[in-house]
Formats: C-alpha cells, structure tokens, sequence
C-alpha cells in the first residue's frame, strides 16, 4: 500500500507558492476602479490560490505531474495579477 500524503517538501514548495497571495490588500488597495471586472479578478484571486494549493497537494500522491501543472499556473497567476493591477501606473 502507498503512502497517500504528499512529502514534506513539496508541502514547504506548496506554501512557498501561496506567499504571493498575502499581497492582496496592496493589490486591492492599488487596483484602478476602471474596469469592474478587475476589481472582481483581484477580489476572487485569493480564493483561487487557495483552491489551486489545496488541490495540487490532494494531487501530489498520485498526479505528480498535475501537481506542477497547478503549480505553474499558480505562478503565471501571481504574474498576471500584478501586471494587471499595476499596468496603469508608470513604475
């Protein structure tokens, strides 16, 4: 019988992914009010980490490779928030 619980490092790589998240109150606080579906994108993008964390460690014990994949797509989340919530300003 296999071990159904994924290993300690790729919980630490799990947790290490969701940090981008605790950025929000400076996403939101930074989001332009113009157009409102960005202030719902912001809004639901913690909601989304979270999911996506807790399915990719569900995942690990048996879809290694669909664990990464929500990895991934975790991390071009990260970007894609960023970019859009600060693509007005001039930095």
């Amino acid at each position: 019988m296999t071990d159904l619980r994924a290993p300690w490092w790729i919980v630490a790589i799990i947790i290490l992914f969701i940090l981008p998240a605790g950025q929000f109150p400076v996403l939101l606080a930074n989001c332009p009010p113009e157009p409102p579906v960005l202030r719902t994108m912001v809004w639901i993008y913690p909601f989304y980490v979270a999911v996506a964390a807790y399915l990719a460690y569900l995942c690990y014990p048996r879809r290694q490779l669909m664990t990464w994949i929500l990895l991934a797509l975790m991390a071009m989340t990260h970007v894609a928030m960023w970019m859009l919530v600060f693509a007005h300003q001039n930095i």
